[in-house]
């Protein structure tokens, strides 16, 4: 016959059952606080990698002296002191930064010089039909003789109208540039 447990033996099995539960809890919880905690280093490392170098950011970081500083303000209820006029300008803001070389100056005379494909070279690779030009890339070089002038090397770019309309990719052919002696330079041999 199996005996039937005491409530001194149920009440201390209870006990068990309940501080093990308790200690599980406390686990869950400390588990819980660590990914909470990493989940905000991972976003402060994403923040840091891939979000705009500006101070102006939409979405802060929080910053206990920023809102110690709005609360002190919101308690004081003093009125803000007005700035007297100095009579000096505002500082003009910097302007935007450009990428790439300074564009040559508009009022330097400008000589053109076209280079084209040879009638050889006008038919299309891939079809063998006549090619028509579609544009033209101007590549401008500072030339100084006795007075300085900009040259425009003009290239000329040609494209199948039938391969336009029926292939997958267009060739496009652009004629080539006479050897540079400094390549990528905005200087002529001169």
């Amino acid at each position: 016959m199996s005996r039937r447990p005491t409530t001194h033996e149920l009440e201390a099995l209870i006990a068990a059952h309940a501080a093990e539960l308790a200690a599980l809890k406390a686990e869950n919880e400390k588990l819980a606080q660590r990914v909470l905690h990493l989940e905000e280093q991972l976003r402060l490392e994403r923040l840091r990698r891939y979000a705009p170098k500006s101070e102006t950011l939409k979405e802060r970081i929080f910053n206990e002296a920023e809102q110690a500083a709005a609360e002190s303000r919101d308690d004081d209820d003093v009125e803000a002191v007005a700035v007297p006029d100095t009579g000096l300008r505002e500082a003009p803001k910097p302007a935007p930064k450009t990428r790439g070389r300074k564009p040559l100056p508009d009022d330097l005379p400008r000589q053109r010089v076209e280079h084209d494909l040879g009638e050889d070279q006008k038919d299309c690779p891939c079809c063998r039909n006549r090619m028509h030009r579609m544009g033209e890339t101007v590549t401008e070089q500072l030339h100084v003789e006795v007075k300085a002038s900009v040259l425009q090397h003009v290239r000329f770019k040609y494209a199948s109208r039938l391969c336009d309309r029926t292939a997958l990719n267009t060739p496009i052919v652009t004629a080539p540039m006479p050897a540079q002696p400094l390549p990528g330079s905005v200087a002529t041999p001169s």
